[in-house]
């Protein structure tokens, strides 16, 4: 997993809960970086987990909340660090359909080591169907991220439907055209 999820998080939890409540929760959640990320590290995703996982515990907030939290607050980064793949984007479908052949293709040139989640999608103009495939268990990540980016284009568009494999490794996203 890139470090920028990571550093991310990490960021997230500073300005959620605060920076000792965040510190205790990296203390606690004994990941094996002690929480220090590079944005462009190559860093274990079970890392992820265990800081998720602890900050549920150590917060008291429910994990979807916490999930979808961050996705937003990951989906502002992406804007605000990656505008070039926003620029005549108008829609969540819009932008969730290149994600494998413009936004990965890029990633990929940047960081070759980049073990990327596969993207396949169809639309019938009325519904988008996104599928997503990872060798790593982050399908309640992926939905987190499509909610965020749904909600960045201002929910023109709806999930209607979330299917993810019981090994969280793969899911299928029926987003309804509006």
């Amino acid at each position: 997993m890139k470090g920028i999820i990571l550093s991310e998080f990490v960021e997230f939890l500073e300005d959620t809960v605060g920076p000792e409540q965040a510190q205790a929760i990296i203390d606690n959640s004994g990941v094996s970086s002690g929480g220090a990320y590079s944005r462009v590290g190559q860093y274990d995703y079970q890392e992820l987990i265990q800081l998720l996982t602890q900050a549920v515990t150590d917060t008291e907030h429910e994990t979807s909340f916490l999930l979808q939290a961050f996705s937003d607050h990951l989906f502002g980064v992406f804007k605000r660090d990656y505008q070039v793949f926003f620029d005549g984007v108008s829609s969540a479908a819009q932008m969730l359909s290149q994600i494998d052949n413009h936004i990965h293709v890029e990633v990929k040139k940047l960081y070759p080591d980049a073990e990327l989640p596969k993207f396949e999608y169809q639309t019938d103009g009325k519904q988008f169907t996104l599928d997503y495939q990872s060798p790593r268990p982050l399908a309640a990540v992926a939905q987190a991220l499509v909610n965020a980016c749904i909600k960045y284009f201002g929910n023109r568009e709806e999930l209607v439907s979330c299917e993810i494999a019981e090994d969280q490794c793969a899911a299928k996203f029926v987003i309804q055209l509006i």
